[in-house]
């Protein structure tokens, strides 16, 4: 049997081993990950705002969508914009920040509590929102607000 030569499987590994977050393609790892954060930080404040427009850019062409006793489904991005609207017209945040960022599947996606008024009442949310590359660019896939 005949051995490879340790710089030969170095070389050909390495490349293997240093594949982190899956960047759209022409995207190198570093500029795939400002962007994550660009988004997330657009969700962030659009969110603690209640303005969708802050964020709409980024949503995907479909967007799965939850909402705290509301709509549920696969909406065009459109329709979750109005979906998303008419939530925040009713539920008026008072604050949201995500606390958790993560990665599974190369899906990057982040976690954190919101909370709401709604009717004069305080309420408190779990928000998670999920990224996936398409058309070269990172995009909103879920928002699930419960």
């Amino acid at each position: 049997m005949r051995r490879l030569p340790l710089l030969t499987l170095i070389v050909v590994l390495l490349p293997v081993a240093s594949v982190g977050i899956a960047s759209p393609a022409g995207q190198s790892e570093q500029a795939g990950k400002m962007e994550i954060r660009e988004v997330f930080n657009d969700v962030q404040t659009g969110i603690s705002q209640g303005n969708v427009a802050i964020f709409s850019p980024h949503l995907c062409g479909q967007v799965r969508v939850t909402l705290h006793g509301g709509d549920t489904g696969l909406y065009s991005a459109n329709q979750a914009y109005y979906l998303l609207q008419n939530f925040f017209r009713d539920h008026r945040p008072l604050n949201f920040t995500f606390t958790t960022y993560g990665e599974s599947d190369s899906t990057p996606y982040g976690t954190g509590s919101a909370a709401f008024t709604f009717q004069g009442i305080r309420q408190h949310a779990q928000v998670y929102v999920a990224l996936a590359a398409e058309g070269g660019r990172w995009v909103i896939t879920h928002i699930n607000i419960y």
